[in-house]
C-alpha cells in the first residue's frame, strides 16, 4: 500500500510546486513499501536492502535531472510564433503564399509588385497571418 502513493507523489511533484518535498516523501514511501512488501517471506525471500536502496537512489537521480530539465524548459522564452520569422529567407510558392520555418504563408511585397514563385525573399513584417515581404534575391 505504501508503493503505489510514493510511485503517485513522484508524479504529482512534477506538476506541483513543492520544491522537492513530494519526491523525498514519495521516495521514503516506496522504499518503505518495498522493505515491507517481501517482510514476512521465507529466508531465501527476503527484500535486499542494497537493492531497494540503490533502486531508490536511482530513481531519485532520474526524477531530479528531469524535473530539473521541465523547470529549465518552462523558464525559457518562446521559441515559435510569428515574430521569430521576420528577417528569415523565405521561398515563393505560388498563389501568395511563401514557404518560411516549414510553414505556408500568406503573403504580399513590401512594394506591391506580384512575387514569383521559385523566388527567395526576405521575410520584413508580421500583420496578422500575412507577411511582408521584401528585397528579392
Amino acid at each position: 500500500m505504501l508503493v503505489l502513493p510514493g510511485a503517485a507523489l513522484l508524479v504529482v511533484d512534477a506538476h506541483v510546486v513543492s520544491h522537492g518535498a513530494l519526491t523525498v516523501s514519495g521516495l521514503i514511501s516506496l522504499v518503505i513499501g518495498l522493505l515491507l512488501l517481501f517482510h514476512n517471506a521465507p529466508a531465501p525471500y527476503h527484500t535486499s536492502v542494497p537493492l531497494v536502496a540503490s533502486v531508490a537512489v536511482a530513481i531519485g537521480l532520474f526524477w531530479a535531472f528531469a524535473l530539473s530539465k521541465a523547470v529549465q524548459v518552462r523558464r525559457s522564452p518562446v521559441s515559435v510564433g510569428p515574430q521569430q520569422i521576420v528577417g528569415r529567407v523565405a521561398e515563393v510558392r505560388g498563389d501568395g503564399l511563401v514557404y518560411v520555418n516549414g510553414e505556408l504563408w500568406q503573403a504580399r511585397a513590401a512594394d506591391g509588385s506580384r512575387l514569383e514563385p521559385g523566388e527567395h525573399v526576405t521575410v520584413e513584417g508580421v500583420d496578422g497571418l500575412t507577411l511582408t515581404v521584401g528585397s528579392r534575391s
